[in-house]
């Protein structure tokens, strides 16, 4: 298709030209659209491709098109090296914030693998993102330990130093961190005594609009959990960024403890951790309880085969494996009013979905954000859609592993750009209200 424009029309905007300033939703105009000049949307008559260029050649026009790129990894980088225009439009702020506002979900880049110097990226190239494009944490203390990195949230991970009595908040893109000590009334009560901590992190920005991704500058809550007194009582306290103070301490009793091999999900409000053995311990962020949801069934089964889930309605579920097929359960209210768990009808069959026959199947990651849960087997890692039941290989090993896989989303926008000569540029139309640039593959 062909783009028709009177070059009189195109409108200028109140953004800063130089700087590809955006232009409100309603200075869009609305493009009135031809037949096509050949079958090639490559091929332009002379007319028709002087209107395109005059619509390119307006600042606030071309950076409407470029936030609708992609918001994969490559994207930006490689449109950034087409020419020092479109180099000033994409390093603009104002412009990256639009863009993360324009797209709302981050991708799931991959996962940490265990520990804050491993990770399994989940996409394909150009958009595959591996450890060396993280920062790492400062320690003195080597992060080998998969029990001091607890996960991440909102593109920020924690971490944990038994040793130094501290909690970490870090950006693995930039390397920068937050230094929080342990709160007083947990550290006090268990110093010298056998206690094993779990930390979350999410971010607290509450600026209508707000798009969680390259959220270290703002304000974010803390939950430090600790299970003591021999793994019958649970603790936990929350950190406020802004105050710079914790809060109080609260407790409930557990049967057993804290799984060490999940991380926490947050579900509406509340966090939640599994309990070895399947019962769920959750904190209420905006109530500041602490309770324990008993499983919804007596399952022999390992902790390997549990997995708190966040429901398409946004409420709580279980996965739970049983020999190659997976069980799902909903906290539902009946028509009294009493909520419990509901058995859903969907059953997910494992068989006949691996590359080859699988005897042994465990569940060692989940993403909160697109439903996607980390299987592992005797031939590596998969990650499993739980919706679209799409089933990717992601780790190749020979061995069954069980380090726990902590998800990661951000707009990832830094990389290494090619030359301008090693690029393809092409133009497509995608559809009457879009005209969009897509970065080819580089020669």
């Amino acid at each position: 298709m062909a783009l028709l424009m009177d070059p009189a029309e195109v409108p200028q905007g109140r953004g800063s030209a130089e700087r590809g300033g955006l232009m409100d939703p309603a200075e869009v105009p609305q493009l009135q659209w031809a037949d096509p000049v050949s079958s090639s949307p490559r091929v332009y008559g002379r007319k028709q491709w002087r209107a395109v260029c005059k619509v390119l050649g307006n600042d606030n026009l071309l950076a409407e098109i470029l936030v609708r790129l992609p918001p994969n990894p490559s994207s930006l980088p490689r449109a950034s090296v087409v020419c020092k225009r479109w180099l000033g439009i994409l390093s603009d702020p104002e412009f990256l914030k639009r863009f993360r506002k324009h797209h709302r979900k981050p991708p799931l880049l991959g996962f940490f693998e265990g520990y804050a110097n491993r990770f399994a990226p989940v996409m394909d190239s150009p958009d595959r993102i591996t450890a060396s494009c993280f920062s790492m944490p400062k320690s003195s203390t080597p992060y080998s330990d998969h029990r001091e990195y607890m996960g991440c949230r909102h593109g920020l991970a924690v971490l944990v130093n038994k040793q130094d009595r501290k909690t970490f908040v870090w950006d693995p893109l930039t390397g920068r961190q937050h230094s929080v000590d342990f709160p007083p009334g947990l550290d006090d009560a268990f110093t010298g005594n056998f206690c094993m901590w779990r930390a979350a992190v999410l971010c607290a920005d509450a600026e209508d609009g707000h798009v969680h991704g390259d959220c270290f500058l703002s304000p974010f809550k803390l939950v430090l959990l600790c299970c003591g007194g021999y793994n019958t009582q649970a603790f936990c306290s929350v950190y406020d960024s802004v105050s710079g103070v914790w809060g109080g301490v609260f407790s409930t009793a557990v049967s057993r403890i804290i799984s060490l091999l999940r991380p926490s999900i947050l579900v509406g409000n509340a966090l939640c951790w599994l309990i070895s053995g399947g019962d769920i311990l959750v904190f209420d962020l905006e109530c500041q309880s602490l309770d324990v949801i008993e499983k919804p069934a007596f399952y022999y089964v390992t902790d390997g085969c549990f997995q708190i889930l966040r429901m398409e309605g946004g409420g709580l579920g279980l996965a739970v494996l049983l020999d190659l097929t997976i069980q799902l359960w909903e906290r539902k209210s009946n028509s009294d009013g009493v909520v419990g768990w509901v058995l859903l009808k969907k059953t997910i069959p494992l068989e006949g979905m691996f590359p080859r026959r699988m005897n042994s199947v465990r569940i060692v990651g989940y993403d909160e954000d697109t439903n996607v849960i980390v299987l592992t087997s005797m031939t590596g890692n998969f990650t499993l859609q739980l919706d679209s039941m799409q089933l990717k290989h992601i780790v190749k090993r020979n061995n069954i592993c069980y380090d726990p896989f902590y998800p990661y989303t951000n707009f990832y926008t830094a990389g290494r750009a090619v030359g301008r000569e090693g690029v393809n540029l092409e133009l497509i139309v995608i559809g009457p209200d879009l005209l969009t640039y897509y970065l080819g593959r580089t020669i």
